[in-house]
Protein backbone atom coordinates (compact mmCIF):
# COMPACT_ATOMS: atom_id res chain seq x y z
CA UNK A 1 0.00 0.00 0.00
CA UNK A 2 2.94 2.51 0.70
CA UNK A 3 4.33 1.80 -2.68
CA UNK A 4 0.88 2.64 -4.10
CA UNK A 5 0.85 5.74 -1.95
CA UNK A 6 4.08 6.71 -2.69
CA UNK A 7 3.70 5.84 -6.87
CA UNK A 8 0.56 8.87 -6.47
CA UNK A 9 2.39 11.33 -4.62
CA UNK A 10 5.46 10.92 -7.30
CA UNK A 11 3.97 10.29 -10.28
CA UNK A 12 5.44 12.37 -12.90
CA UNK A 13 2.34 14.76 -14.83
CA UNK A 14 3.51 13.54 -17.77
CA UNK A 15 2.42 10.28 -17.39
CA UNK A 16 -0.72 11.54 -15.79
CA UNK A 17 -1.33 13.58 -19.07
CA UNK A 18 -0.80 10.06 -21.58
CA UNK A 19 -3.22 8.71 -19.02
CA UNK A 20 -5.91 11.68 -19.56
CA UNK A 21 -5.44 11.69 -23.41
CA UNK A 22 -6.22 7.88 -23.70
CA UNK A 23 -9.42 8.36 -21.28
CA UNK A 24 -9.92 11.57 -23.71
CA UNK A 25 -9.99 9.52 -26.50
CA UNK A 26 -12.18 6.40 -25.45
CA UNK A 27 -14.75 8.96 -24.04
CA UNK A 28 -14.96 10.56 -27.72
CA UNK A 29 -15.54 6.80 -29.14
CA UNK A 30 -19.04 6.14 -28.80
CA UNK A 31 -19.59 10.02 -30.55
CA UNK A 32 -17.55 9.30 -33.45
CA UNK A 33 -19.34 6.34 -33.67
CA UNK A 34 -22.71 7.42 -34.02
CA UNK A 35 -21.55 9.75 -37.10
CA UNK A 36 -22.64 7.19 -39.04
CA UNK A 37 -26.18 7.38 -37.95
CA UNK A 38 -26.93 10.89 -37.76
CA UNK A 39 -29.09 12.26 -40.70
CA UNK A 40 -30.62 16.03 -41.58
CA UNK A 41 -33.43 17.02 -39.78
CA UNK A 42 -36.70 19.35 -39.35
CA UNK A 43 -34.76 22.87 -40.20
CA UNK A 44 -31.80 21.14 -42.03
CA UNK A 45 -34.62 20.44 -44.59
CA UNK A 46 -36.28 24.28 -44.33
CA UNK A 47 -32.43 26.74 -44.49
CA UNK A 48 -31.24 23.54 -47.61
CA UNK A 49 -33.96 23.10 -49.42
CA UNK A 50 -33.25 26.10 -52.39
CA UNK A 51 -29.94 24.78 -52.50
CA UNK A 52 -30.39 21.17 -52.66
CA UNK A 53 -32.50 22.18 -55.57
CA UNK A 54 -30.04 24.40 -57.41
CA UNK A 55 -27.11 22.00 -56.82
CA UNK A 56 -29.16 19.21 -58.04
CA UNK A 57 -29.70 21.20 -61.20
CA UNK A 58 -26.49 22.24 -61.71
CA UNK A 59 -23.47 20.70 -59.44
CA UNK A 60 -22.31 24.24 -59.28
CA UNK A 61 -20.33 25.09 -56.47
CA UNK A 62 -20.72 28.57 -56.88
CA UNK A 63 -24.57 28.23 -57.92
CA UNK A 64 -25.37 26.80 -54.42
CA UNK A 65 -23.47 29.62 -52.64
CA UNK A 66 -25.47 31.63 -54.44
CA UNK A 67 -28.84 30.39 -53.67
CA UNK A 68 -26.98 29.62 -49.86
CA UNK A 69 -27.25 33.56 -50.04
CA UNK A 70 -30.55 34.04 -51.45
CA UNK A 71 -31.86 32.00 -48.84
CA UNK A 72 -30.43 34.57 -45.85
CA UNK A 73 -31.93 37.24 -47.83
CA UNK A 74 -35.38 35.52 -47.77
CA UNK A 75 -34.46 34.21 -43.92
CA UNK A 76 -33.83 38.25 -42.92
CA UNK A 77 -37.15 39.26 -44.31
CA UNK A 78 -39.39 36.42 -42.61
CA UNK A 79 -37.51 35.14 -39.34
CA UNK A 80 -33.78 35.94 -38.42
CA UNK A 81 -30.75 38.32 -39.08
CA UNK A 82 -28.36 35.93 -38.33
CA UNK A 83 -27.11 36.13 -41.79
CA UNK A 84 -23.46 34.39 -41.16
CA UNK A 85 -25.31 31.09 -39.51
CA UNK A 86 -27.68 31.01 -41.62
CA UNK A 87 -25.98 30.88 -44.76
CA UNK A 88 -23.75 28.17 -43.18
CA UNK A 89 -27.43 26.04 -42.14
CA UNK A 90 -28.21 26.87 -46.25
CA UNK A 91 -25.35 24.69 -46.43
CA UNK A 92 -25.95 21.66 -45.03
CA UNK A 93 -24.18 17.98 -45.71
CA UNK A 94 -26.94 16.50 -47.40
CA UNK A 95 -27.68 19.69 -50.04
CA UNK A 96 -24.64 17.95 -51.68
CA UNK A 97 -24.90 14.26 -50.67
CA UNK A 98 -27.89 12.42 -49.18
CA UNK A 99 -25.05 10.60 -47.15
CA UNK A 100 -23.10 13.42 -46.77
CA UNK A 101 -24.50 14.15 -42.62
CA UNK A 102 -21.67 11.30 -41.15
CA UNK A 103 -19.03 14.59 -41.29
CA UNK A 104 -20.91 16.96 -38.64
CA UNK A 105 -19.89 15.33 -35.24
CA UNK A 106 -16.22 14.84 -36.43
CA UNK A 107 -16.39 18.44 -37.20
CA UNK A 108 -18.09 19.88 -34.31
CA UNK A 109 -15.99 17.95 -32.20
CA UNK A 110 -12.78 18.94 -33.71
CA UNK A 111 -13.70 23.23 -34.07
CA UNK A 112 -14.73 22.93 -29.75
CA UNK A 113 -11.13 20.81 -29.18
CA UNK A 114 -8.95 22.89 -31.75
CA UNK A 115 -10.29 26.55 -30.58
CA UNK A 116 -9.95 25.55 -27.06
CA UNK A 117 -6.87 23.89 -27.04
CA UNK A 118 -5.39 27.20 -29.26
CA UNK A 119 -6.08 29.86 -26.34
CA UNK A 120 -5.06 27.54 -23.64
CA UNK A 121 -2.36 26.54 -24.96
CA UNK A 122 -1.06 30.35 -25.54
CA UNK A 123 -2.12 31.83 -21.68
CA UNK A 124 -0.70 28.56 -20.32
CA UNK A 125 2.41 27.26 -22.22
CA UNK A 126 3.08 30.79 -24.40
CA UNK A 127 2.01 33.81 -21.90
CA UNK A 128 2.86 32.00 -18.32
CA UNK A 129 5.19 29.32 -19.41
CA UNK A 130 3.90 26.71 -17.69
CA UNK A 131 4.94 22.97 -19.33
CA UNK A 132 3.16 21.43 -21.75
CA UNK A 133 2.19 18.45 -19.52
CA UNK A 134 0.30 20.69 -17.26
CA UNK A 135 -1.26 22.35 -19.92
CA UNK A 136 -1.88 18.93 -21.37
CA UNK A 137 -3.96 17.92 -18.13
CA UNK A 138 -5.62 21.04 -18.05
CA UNK A 139 -7.17 21.29 -20.90
CA UNK A 140 -7.95 17.68 -21.51
CA UNK A 141 -10.10 17.93 -18.56
CA UNK A 142 -11.80 21.16 -19.42
CA UNK A 143 -12.27 19.14 -22.84
CA UNK A 144 -13.83 16.32 -20.86
CA UNK A 145 -15.56 18.46 -18.57
CA UNK A 146 -17.35 20.21 -21.67
CA UNK A 147 -18.24 17.82 -24.30
CA UNK A 148 -19.15 15.12 -21.62
CA UNK A 149 -21.80 17.41 -20.40
CA UNK A 150 -23.67 19.28 -22.66
CA UNK A 151 -26.67 20.48 -21.63
CA UNK A 152 -27.77 19.68 -25.02
CA UNK A 153 -25.65 16.73 -27.17
CA UNK A 154 -28.00 17.17 -30.00
CA UNK A 155 -27.07 21.08 -30.78
CA UNK A 156 -23.57 21.05 -29.76
CA UNK A 157 -22.23 17.34 -31.46
CA UNK A 158 -25.14 15.56 -33.68
CA UNK A 159 -26.86 18.51 -35.95
CA UNK A 160 -25.78 20.71 -38.14
CA UNK A 161 -28.74 23.48 -37.43
CA UNK A 162 -27.57 23.86 -34.05
CA UNK A 163 -24.30 23.56 -33.93
CA UNK A 164 -23.54 25.60 -36.60
CA UNK A 165 -25.13 28.23 -35.25
CA UNK A 166 -23.77 28.03 -31.66
CA UNK A 167 -20.48 25.82 -31.54
CA UNK A 168 -18.89 27.35 -35.26
CA UNK A 169 -19.62 31.39 -33.65
CA UNK A 170 -17.76 29.80 -30.04
CA UNK A 171 -14.80 28.40 -31.98
CA UNK A 172 -14.70 31.90 -33.56
CA UNK A 173 -15.37 33.55 -30.96
CA UNK A 174 -12.01 31.39 -29.31
CA UNK A 175 -9.91 32.19 -32.38
CA UNK A 176 -10.57 35.99 -32.46
CA UNK A 177 -9.53 36.18 -28.52
CA UNK A 178 -5.99 34.02 -29.69
CA UNK A 179 -5.50 36.71 -32.16
CA UNK A 180 -6.22 39.56 -29.97
CA UNK A 181 -3.81 37.90 -27.15
CA UNK A 182 -1.62 37.66 -29.94
CA UNK A 183 -1.53 40.37 -31.69
CA UNK A 184 -1.40 42.11 -28.39
CA UNK A 185 2.07 40.44 -27.73
CA UNK A 186 3.71 40.41 -31.07
CA UNK A 187 1.82 43.22 -32.81
CA UNK A 188 1.57 40.72 -36.40
CA UNK A 189 -0.63 41.48 -39.69
CA UNK A 190 -1.76 38.66 -39.58
CA UNK A 191 -3.04 38.03 -35.75
CA UNK A 192 -5.06 41.77 -36.65
CA UNK A 193 -6.40 40.19 -40.15
CA UNK A 194 -7.49 36.81 -38.51
CA UNK A 195 -9.14 38.79 -35.37
CA UNK A 196 -10.70 40.77 -38.13
CA UNK A 197 -12.46 37.83 -39.93
CA UNK A 198 -13.60 36.26 -36.82
CA UNK A 199 -15.22 39.34 -35.96
CA UNK A 200 -16.82 39.79 -39.21
CA UNK A 201 -18.41 36.65 -39.15
CA UNK A 202 -19.31 36.74 -35.39
CA UNK A 203 -21.34 40.14 -36.39
CA UNK A 204 -23.77 37.67 -38.31
CA UNK A 205 -23.81 34.66 -35.87
CA UNK A 206 -25.84 34.24 -32.94
CA UNK A 207 -25.58 36.65 -30.29
CA UNK A 208 -23.83 34.82 -27.12
CA UNK A 209 -20.36 34.48 -28.92
CA UNK A 210 -20.31 38.05 -30.37
CA UNK A 211 -21.14 39.75 -27.29
CA UNK A 212 -18.20 36.98 -25.40
CA UNK A 213 -15.32 38.40 -27.91
CA UNK A 214 -16.37 42.05 -27.49
CA UNK A 215 -16.47 41.70 -23.42
CA UNK A 216 -12.58 40.15 -23.74
CA UNK A 217 -11.54 42.73 -26.37
CA UNK A 218 -12.75 45.87 -24.23
CA UNK A 219 -11.55 44.11 -21.33
CA UNK A 220 -8.19 43.97 -23.51
CA UNK A 221 -8.40 47.90 -24.45
CA UNK A 222 -9.11 48.66 -20.76
CA UNK A 223 -6.35 47.14 -18.87
CA UNK A 224 -3.54 46.39 -21.91
CA UNK A 225 -4.42 49.31 -23.90
CA UNK A 226 -2.63 52.11 -21.79
CA UNK A 227 0.77 49.78 -21.79
CA UNK A 228 0.66 48.81 -25.59
CA UNK A 229 -0.88 50.93 -27.50
CA UNK A 230 -0.96 49.68 -30.77
CA UNK A 231 -4.06 47.31 -28.70
CA UNK A 232 -6.07 49.75 -30.18
CA UNK A 233 -6.43 49.17 -33.34
CA UNK A 234 -8.68 46.29 -32.25
CA UNK A 235 -11.63 48.86 -32.06
CA UNK A 236 -11.53 48.39 -35.89
CA UNK A 237 -12.33 44.41 -35.49
CA UNK A 238 -14.73 45.41 -33.08
CA UNK A 239 -16.37 47.87 -35.10
CA UNK A 240 -16.76 45.68 -37.87
CA UNK A 241 -18.55 43.25 -35.34
CA UNK A 242 -20.59 45.90 -34.39
CA UNK A 243 -21.15 46.57 -37.90
CA UNK A 244 -22.57 43.42 -38.45
CA UNK A 245 -24.60 42.92 -35.27
CA UNK A 246 -26.14 45.79 -36.77
CA UNK A 247 -27.21 44.24 -39.99
CA UNK A 248 -28.41 41.51 -38.06
CA UNK A 249 -30.74 43.23 -34.93
CA UNK A 250 -32.75 45.70 -38.14
CA UNK A 251 -33.60 42.20 -39.73
CA UNK A 252 -37.44 42.45 -40.30
CA UNK A 253 -37.70 38.70 -39.94
CA UNK A 254 -36.62 39.72 -36.32
CA UNK A 255 -39.81 42.04 -35.69
CA UNK A 256 -41.77 39.34 -36.96
CA UNK A 257 -40.55 36.34 -34.96
CA UNK A 258 -40.40 38.75 -31.59
CA UNK A 259 -43.72 40.14 -32.05
CA UNK A 260 -44.81 44.32 -31.90
CA UNK A 261 -42.87 45.02 -28.98
CA UNK A 262 -39.49 43.86 -30.34
CA UNK A 263 -36.73 46.37 -30.12
CA UNK A 264 -34.68 48.46 -27.65
CA UNK A 265 -36.36 49.35 -24.24
CA UNK A 266 -34.71 51.26 -21.17
CA UNK A 267 -35.99 49.64 -18.56
CA UNK A 268 -35.66 46.06 -20.01
CA UNK A 269 -32.49 47.15 -20.49
CA UNK A 270 -31.58 47.87 -17.36
CA UNK A 271 -34.03 44.60 -15.79
CA UNK A 272 -31.88 42.57 -17.80
CA UNK A 273 -28.56 43.47 -16.29
CA UNK A 274 -30.07 42.91 -13.11
CA UNK A 275 -31.39 39.58 -14.19
CA UNK A 276 -28.38 38.40 -15.15
CA UNK A 277 -26.74 38.24 -12.32
CA UNK A 278 -29.60 36.64 -10.44
CA UNK A 279 -29.88 33.86 -13.71
CA UNK A 280 -25.61 33.63 -13.34
CA UNK A 281 -25.67 32.74 -9.88
CA UNK A 282 -28.78 30.15 -9.73
CA UNK A 283 -27.32 28.39 -12.96
CA UNK A 284 -23.93 28.38 -11.08
CA UNK A 285 -25.85 26.69 -8.07
CA UNK A 286 -27.48 24.11 -11.06
CA UNK A 287 -23.97 23.28 -12.23
CA UNK A 288 -22.82 21.94 -8.50
CA UNK A 289 -26.59 19.58 -8.15
CA UNK A 290 -25.88 18.78 -11.66
CA UNK A 291 -22.68 18.56 -12.39
CA UNK A 292 -20.09 17.44 -9.89
CA UNK A 293 -18.27 15.67 -11.84
CA UNK A 294 -17.00 18.54 -13.90
CA UNK A 295 -15.72 20.13 -10.20
CA UNK A 296 -13.90 17.24 -9.48
CA UNK A 297 -12.38 17.86 -12.63
CA UNK A 298 -11.38 21.10 -11.39
CA UNK A 299 -9.98 19.81 -7.94
CA UNK A 300 -7.75 17.91 -10.24
CA UNK A 301 -6.77 21.29 -12.54
CA UNK A 302 -6.31 22.90 -9.21
CA UNK A 303 -3.46 20.35 -8.13
CA UNK A 304 -1.94 20.14 -11.12
CA UNK A 305 -1.33 24.31 -11.71
CA UNK A 306 -0.51 24.05 -7.96
CA UNK A 307 2.29 22.02 -8.76
CA UNK A 308 3.37 23.82 -11.60
CA UNK A 309 2.65 27.32 -10.13
CA UNK A 310 4.71 25.96 -6.52
CA UNK A 311 7.46 24.73 -7.97
CA UNK A 312 8.83 27.46 -10.83
CA UNK A 313 9.19 30.96 -11.32
CA UNK A 314 6.49 32.75 -13.40
CA UNK A 315 7.16 36.04 -14.89
CA UNK A 316 3.31 37.27 -14.24
CA UNK A 317 2.37 39.54 -11.41
CA UNK A 318 -1.52 38.74 -11.26
CA UNK A 319 -2.76 42.27 -9.53
CA UNK A 320 -5.87 42.82 -8.52
CA UNK A 321 -7.44 39.17 -7.99
CA UNK A 322 -10.75 40.28 -6.83
CA UNK A 323 -11.16 42.88 -9.56
CA UNK A 324 -10.37 39.88 -12.62
CA UNK A 325 -12.76 37.42 -10.46
CA UNK A 326 -15.35 39.97 -11.12
CA UNK A 327 -14.77 40.49 -14.24
CA UNK A 328 -14.41 37.15 -14.76
CA UNK A 329 -18.02 36.71 -13.30
CA UNK A 330 -19.09 39.48 -14.97
CA UNK A 331 -18.50 37.85 -18.61
CA UNK A 332 -20.30 34.65 -17.82
CA UNK A 333 -23.05 36.78 -16.50
CA UNK A 334 -23.74 38.23 -19.65
CA UNK A 335 -24.50 35.45 -21.60
CA UNK A 336 -27.63 35.72 -20.11
CA UNK A 337 -28.34 38.58 -21.47
CA UNK A 338 -29.72 37.89 -25.20
CA UNK A 339 -32.34 35.45 -24.00
CA UNK A 340 -33.55 37.34 -20.86
CA UNK A 341 -33.85 40.74 -22.86
CA UNK A 342 -35.47 38.81 -25.81
CA UNK A 343 -38.30 36.93 -23.30
CA UNK A 344 -38.52 34.07 -25.53
CA UNK A 345 -37.77 29.89 -24.84
CA UNK A 346 -34.07 29.50 -26.00
CA UNK A 347 -32.69 26.65 -28.37
CA UNK A 348 -30.54 23.80 -26.38
CA UNK A 349 -27.35 25.75 -27.76
CA UNK A 350 -28.03 29.00 -25.56
CA UNK A 351 -27.18 26.80 -22.67
CA UNK A 352 -24.41 25.22 -24.30
CA UNK A 353 -22.79 28.20 -24.90
CA UNK A 354 -23.42 29.40 -21.37
CA UNK A 355 -22.06 26.08 -19.75
CA UNK A 356 -18.39 26.77 -22.41
CA UNK A 357 -17.95 30.41 -21.18
CA UNK A 358 -18.73 29.15 -17.40
CA UNK A 359 -16.16 26.55 -17.41
CA UNK A 360 -13.56 29.26 -19.66
CA UNK A 361 -13.92 32.04 -16.36
CA UNK A 362 -14.19 29.37 -13.85
CA UNK A 363 -10.40 28.03 -15.22
CA UNK A 364 -9.27 31.35 -15.94
CA UNK A 365 -9.64 32.20 -12.39
CA UNK A 366 -8.64 28.97 -11.06
CA UNK A 367 -5.83 30.39 -12.83
CA UNK A 368 -5.25 33.49 -11.84
CA UNK A 369 -6.11 32.62 -8.14
CA UNK A 370 -3.38 30.34 -7.72
CA UNK A 371 -0.76 32.31 -9.56
CA UNK A 372 -1.59 35.26 -7.53
CA UNK A 373 -1.26 32.70 -4.26
CA UNK A 374 2.08 31.38 -5.60
CA UNK A 375 3.40 35.26 -6.24
CA UNK A 376 2.28 36.48 -2.65
CA UNK A 377 3.75 33.94 -0.65
CA UNK A 378 6.60 33.73 -2.88
CA UNK A 379 6.71 29.77 -2.58
CA UNK A 380 8.72 28.90 -6.05
CA UNK A 381 10.60 25.65 -5.13
CA UNK A 382 9.85 25.82 -1.80
CA UNK A 383 7.19 22.73 -1.92
CA UNK A 384 7.48 19.65 -3.49
CA UNK A 385 4.98 17.24 -5.50
CA UNK A 386 4.38 15.19 -2.94
CA UNK A 387 3.50 17.63 -0.02
CA UNK A 388 0.98 19.33 -2.65
CA UNK A 389 -0.49 16.53 -3.49
CA UNK A 390 -1.22 15.12 0.47
CA UNK A 391 -3.05 18.47 0.43
CA UNK A 392 -4.79 17.91 -2.41
CA UNK A 393 -5.28 13.95 -2.55
CA UNK A 394 -8.01 13.78 0.43
CA UNK A 395 -10.67 16.38 -0.87
CA UNK A 396 -10.37 14.56 -4.24
CA UNK A 397 -10.93 11.03 -2.61
CA UNK A 398 -13.90 13.52 -1.05
CA UNK A 399 -15.06 14.26 -4.76
CA UNK A 400 -14.89 10.77 -5.71
CA UNK A 401 -16.67 9.35 -3.10
CA UNK A 402 -19.35 11.80 -3.96
CA UNK A 403 -19.50 10.76 -7.72
CA UNK A 404 -19.41 7.03 -6.95
CA UNK A 405 -22.73 7.72 -4.54
CA UNK A 406 -24.10 9.15 -6.88
CA UNK A 407 -23.89 6.93 -9.71
CA UNK A 408 -26.63 8.56 -12.63
CA UNK A 409 -24.14 12.01 -12.62
CA UNK A 410 -22.26 9.62 -15.01
CA UNK A 411 -24.74 8.16 -16.63
CA UNK A 412 -25.70 11.63 -17.42
CA UNK A 413 -22.41 12.28 -19.83
CA UNK A 414 -22.61 12.33 -23.19
CA UNK A 415 -20.25 8.85 -23.48
CA UNK A 416 -22.90 7.05 -21.42
CA UNK A 417 -26.32 8.26 -23.46
CA UNK A 418 -24.49 7.31 -26.40
CA UNK A 419 -23.27 4.08 -25.28
CA UNK A 420 -26.63 3.18 -23.96
CA UNK A 421 -28.28 4.50 -27.61
CA UNK A 422 -26.00 1.80 -29.24
CA UNK A 423 -26.20 -0.73 -27.38
CA UNK A 424 -30.18 -1.00 -26.44
CA UNK A 425 -30.54 -1.44 -30.52
CA UNK A 426 -32.07 1.98 -31.02
CA UNK A 427 -29.38 3.45 -33.03
CA UNK A 428 -29.55 0.28 -34.95
CA UNK A 429 -33.54 0.24 -35.80
CA UNK A 430 -33.24 4.42 -36.39
CA UNK A 431 -30.32 3.65 -39.25
CA UNK A 432 -32.58 1.13 -40.68
CA UNK A 433 -36.03 3.39 -40.70
CA UNK A 434 -34.15 6.15 -42.03
CA UNK A 435 -32.71 4.56 -44.64
CA UNK A 436 -36.07 3.37 -45.41
CA UNK A 437 -36.81 6.93 -45.32
CA UNK A 438 -34.61 7.85 -47.87
CA UNK A 439 -35.59 5.44 -50.32
CA UNK A 440 -38.91 6.76 -50.62
CA UNK A 441 -37.86 10.43 -50.72
CA UNK A 442 -35.19 9.69 -52.80
CA UNK A 443 -37.07 7.52 -55.56
CA UNK A 444 -37.67 10.32 -58.78
CA UNK A 445 -41.02 8.29 -59.54
CA UNK A 446 -43.09 9.49 -56.08
CA UNK A 447 -44.38 12.43 -55.71
CA UNK A 448 -47.03 11.56 -53.08
CA UNK A 449 -44.58 10.17 -50.27
CA UNK A 450 -46.18 8.23 -47.60
CA UNK A 451 -43.22 7.92 -44.41
CA UNK A 452 -43.96 5.27 -41.81
CA UNK A 453 -44.01 6.13 -38.57
CA UNK A 454 -41.21 6.22 -35.94
CA UNK A 455 -40.05 7.49 -32.62
CA UNK A 456 -39.51 11.00 -32.25
CA UNK A 457 -37.23 10.54 -29.13
CA UNK A 458 -33.98 9.51 -30.86
CA UNK A 459 -31.27 9.81 -27.60
CA UNK A 460 -28.66 12.36 -28.49
CA UNK A 461 -29.72 12.46 -32.11
CA UNK A 462 -31.83 15.29 -33.30
CA UNK A 463 -34.83 13.76 -35.03
CA UNK A 464 -37.81 16.27 -35.96
CA UNK A 465 -40.70 13.82 -37.12
CA UNK A 466 -43.03 14.41 -39.59
CA UNK A 467 -46.77 14.79 -38.77
CA UNK A 468 -50.08 13.03 -40.03
CA UNK A 469 -51.08 16.52 -41.01
CA UNK A 470 -49.46 16.97 -44.39
CA UNK A 471 -49.34 20.85 -43.88
CA UNK A 472 -47.32 20.53 -40.63
CA UNK A 473 -43.82 22.77 -41.33
CA UNK A 474 -41.63 19.31 -40.85
CA UNK A 475 -44.03 18.26 -43.73
CA UNK A 476 -43.15 21.00 -45.68
CA UNK A 477 -39.66 21.82 -45.24
CA UNK A 478 -39.07 17.53 -45.76
CA UNK A 479 -41.26 18.00 -49.20
CA UNK A 480 -39.52 21.19 -50.31
CA UNK A 481 -36.21 19.64 -49.49
CA UNK A 482 -37.16 16.50 -51.94
CA UNK A 483 -39.12 18.18 -54.65
CA UNK A 484 -42.62 16.05 -53.24
CA UNK A 485 -45.65 17.37 -53.96
CA UNK A 486 -46.79 15.60 -50.61
CA UNK A 487 -44.79 14.22 -47.55
CA UNK A 488 -47.90 12.76 -44.66
CA UNK A 489 -46.86 10.50 -41.95
CA UNK A 490 -48.34 7.17 -41.63
CA UNK A 491 -49.03 4.18 -38.86
CA UNK A 492 -45.85 1.37 -39.35
CA UNK A 493 -47.23 -1.57 -40.16
CA UNK A 494 -46.96 -4.56 -37.74
CA UNK A 495 -45.26 -7.27 -38.80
Amino acid sequence: MKEVWKKILETDQKKIAYVLVFVFVVSLLPLLYLSGYVHATGDDYGYGAWPHGIWLQSHSVLKTLKAAAHTVWMYYGSWQGTWFTVFLMALQPEVFSPNGYWIVPGLMLGLTVGSTCLVTFYILVTKLGLPKATWCCVDILLLLSMIQFFPSTKSAIFWWNGAVHYIVPYSLAMLAVYGMLRFGERKRKRDFVLVCLCMFCLGGSSYLAPLFALIVLFYLLVFAGRKKRHYYWLIIPAAIALAGLAVSFCAPGNKRRGGEDFGFHWRLAVGTVINCFVEGSRTIIGYVREYPAVFVCFLLMAMLLTEAFFLQKVDFGFPLPLLFFGLMYGLYCAMFAPGLYAGVEVSGGVPNTVFQVFLLTFLADLVYGIGWISQKRNVQGAWSVGRIRLWFLPVLCIGLACLFWRKGTLKESTAYECLAYISSGQAKDYEEQMQERLTLLLDPSLKEVELPQMNADQGPLMHMEVMEDPNAWTNTVTREFFGKNRVVRVKREED
